[in-house]
């Protein structure tokens, strides 16, 4: 008999123990968080604050408790609140509620989490996104018009003086003229690149992409005449897209196989659905890239060829990466040297909400 009682009063010893133990552990946690934790009644009036919330509201816990808490709290909820902290700036915070058993009561509890550096950073981020469209309008528009004077006085030399110039001096022009056409080429990708980066453009809801298509071989079609390009598509799925971007897309994939192949250019275009996932493959006869390189290709400005064989911008493909990124999708390229490359293009049917068409 002596000994059950001890065993017992050994295991009711170890359970006071435990419990002990596990409420150190939760109060450390809890004063430690460091967000605010606040738990009131039913009624909304506060029972207990964490220090993170005596932070926040300026406020020890002997004056907030009891104290109304001033939002109504209520279990399931995700909010912003605005706290109001005596002699500094006032808190932007979520908080969100849960029901819990609070001595022996039903109580509410409440985090708290300073949003106020991330709202901030957001401001920034969108004038930075402004500042940046605004930068890039004023150099386009400042750097087209010289660029293109400059181009045309160039040409107006190679015909008003072709009998007075050597074939040397003839040369430089000719290569001035490139140079003036490769810059033009870039500023506009340029702009293109940043207009894709920032905060412009929406999704329109079932655009088809044989019109995309359609739309992309009309804008390269000297480009195609002039190497007798043979373009080849299956039939193309309707999606949620942003136009215009993923007329970009398809002219900067296209644009790029005809480029870089050094005999007559073949893309073929197939589509495969499923999933809700539509997978596009761009796949060439061109010259082919390193497996070390598929992944630099989509980095601006990233040459892998002489620029003197191949006039590309450097920031195609990287348009493509924003592009696609903006849209949930995916990107990526498979090659063989000396034989060709498959760009592989990932891309959701619908979108689920328009903050993913924030392109």
């Amino acid at each position: 008999m002596s000994l059950t009682c001890n065993s017992e009063s050994r295991t009711l010893e170890q359970l006071k123990a435990e419990l002990i133990a596990s409420e150190l552990r939760f109060n450390n946690v809890v004063q430690n968080s460091p967000d605010g934790i606040v738990v009131t009644d039913t009624d909304g009036f506060i029972q207990y604050v964490n220090p993170a919330s005596e932070f926040m509201f300026g406020r020890n816990k002997e004056a907030l408790i009891g104290q109304s808490f001033g939002y109504p709290v209520m279990s399931g909820d995700t909010t912003e609140i605005e706290v109001l902290h005596p002699g500094k700036p006032h808190v932007v915070a979520e908080m969100r509620v849960v029901q819990i058993e609070w001595e022996g009561e039903t109580g509410m509890l409440a985090t708290l989490r300073d949003m106020s550096e991330r709202i901030q950073l957001t401001n920034d981020l969108k004038r930075s996104n402004k500042d940046l469209e605004s930068f890039a309008s004023v150099v386009s528009h400042d750097i087209r018009a010289p660029l293109r004077n400059l181009h045309l006085l160039a040409g107006w030399l190679q015909q008003d003086h072709a009998g007075e110039l050597n074939s040397d001096a003839m040369e430089d022009i000719e290569l001035m003229r490139k140079t003036t056409t490769r810059m033009q080429r870039m500023v506009d990708d340029l702009l293109q690149y940043s207009r894709t980066t920032s905060s412009e453009g929406k999704v329109s809801t079932e655009v088809q992409l044989e019109d995309v298509l359609a739309d992309a071989l009309d804008i390269l079609r000297e480009d195609i005449f002039r190497m007798d390009a043979q373009i080849i598509n299956d039939p193309l799925p309707t999606i949620d897209c942003n136009i215009q971007q993923m007329v970009a897309l398809f002219r900067h994939i296209i644009s790029n196989a005809i480029a870089y192949c050094p005999i007559k250019p073949r893309i073929t275009i197939t589509a495969d659905c499923e999933d809700d996932i539509c997978h596009l493959k761009f796949h060439d006869n061109g010259i082919g890239v390193e497996e070390k390189y598929w992944e630099k290709i989509f980095v601006p400005f990233n040459h892998l060829h002489s620029k003197d064989t191949h006039d590309g911008s450097g920031i195609g493909l990287a348009t493509c990466k924003k592009i696609v990124d903006r849209h949930n999708g995916k990107i990526w390229l498979e090659s063989e040297s000396g034989v060709g490359s498959v760009v592989h293009v990932q891309l959701p049917h619908r979108v689920k909400n328009q903050a993913s068409g924030n392109t």
